[in-house]
């Protein structure tokens, strides 16, 4: 039995879990009233209206990223960090769940996060000359789509692809069982939802037994947290069709000059999905975030050297930082005292 401190902190443990779901509920229903599927769109709405309402003459612009993954190229190929938005369904597609309720025509709007990045030094570069558009959209629905069909196929190609390595019954299981798009009614009749309602009808008919710990419990525990993630996604894959447009960011993009555009050029157009998905991003994830959804730790990242190389122009004269933010310039062949600050 608690008492004492440990019961102090069981009753706040509580008390915290029941306010924070109270709040979330209380969160979507408003949400839901004002035509958005959660407070996540919700407060992003909220934000850009309070930046069309205050912001008027100032040297703004909105940026919306699509879905955010993992990178192409830099800081290197395949770097992600934490749980990021696609992370949790394709987890859930490389285990026993196969059947996901999706409009398996609607494009999934990802975009790698080095194209993101590109695409606000861009945008930041237009604003310092006030030459900017109020709003951004950095996305792939358009310019280069790929359809939840598609999304769903190449994920199980990357899971298979990493079962095959593998040895034991358990992978050469999964190996035999793709992913495949369904309707919800579909997902509702043979997947999570009747699966739960089958476990709990063993449960009532094993309540009247005299034992220690009630059965399923951890695979009822596990449905559940299924159809509470199907639930969070379906606004995205299943209820809504939207593509969204970069013609502003690619405009700058265009703008660049030859030499710039290797270095900051915005182009979408030319990820292969299928290279994409199958030899950098699930490998990321499953490298840098199916870890921590398992709750294992991650292996150690090399470290990375900051220092650019140190180097010489043809007139000799470099150019150095202080700590302070201080620059000078000097030549290789001056003496100290010919030291010139700008």
């Amino acid at each position: 039995d608690l008492h004492g401190a440990a019961l102090d902190n069981q009753i706040r443990k509580n008390r915290f879990r029941w306010l924070r779901e109270y709040v979330t509920e209380a969160g979507m229903k408003r949400a839901a009233e004002l035509g958005w599927p959660n407070t996540y769109t919700l407060t992003k709405s909220l934000a850009e209206s309070l930046m069309a309402k205050h912001g008027a003459g100032l040297p703004i612009a909105v940026v919306r990223p699509s879905i955010v993954e993992t990178s192409v190229e830099e800081p290197f190929v395949g770097w992600n960090e934490g749980i990021n938005t696609s992370a949790s369904l394709s987890y859930l597609l490389g285990t026993s769940f196969r059947q996901l309720p999706t409009n398996e025509k609607k494009r999934l709007d990802i975009i790698p996060v080095d194209s993101v990045c590109r695409g606000m030094t861009l945008i930041g570069a237009a604003i310092v000359e006030r030459r900017h558009d109020p709003l951004y959209q950095l996305a792939t629905s358009v310019t280069n789509p790929c359809d939840m069909r598609r999304s769903i196929e190449l994920t199980s190609l990357a899971h298979r692809k990493h079962y095959r390595a593998q040895e034991g019954l358990e992978y050469w299981l999964r190996l035999r069982l793709d992913a495949i798009p369904v309707s919800k009614e579909r997902y509702n009749r043979m997947s999570a939802p009747a699966q739960k309602a089958i476990v709990k009808s063993i449960q009532r008919i094993m309540s009247p037994l005299p034992l220690k710990k009630t059965p399923l419990v951890r695979a009822e525990r596990n449905l559940e947290k299924v159809e509470k993630l199907i639930k969070l996604f379906e606004p995205f894959i299943l209820l809504n069709e939207q593509d969204f447009s970069a013609d502003n960011v690619e405009r700058l993009s265009y703008a660049l000059a030859e030499e710039d555009k290797a270095a900051f050029g915005y182009n979408t157009r030319s990820i292969d999905w299928w290279d994409y998905w199958i030899n950098i991003h699930i490998p990321a994830l499953r490298k840098w975030t199916y870890p921590l959804i398992e709750g294992r730790p991650l292996e150690a990242r090399p470290a990375r050297s900051l220092q650019p190389p140190a180097t010489v122009p043809e007139n000799g004269e470099v150019v150095k930082t202080g700590t302070n933010g201080a620059t000078w310039r000097y030549s290789c062949t001056a003496r100290p005292d010919t030291l010139a600050w700008p």
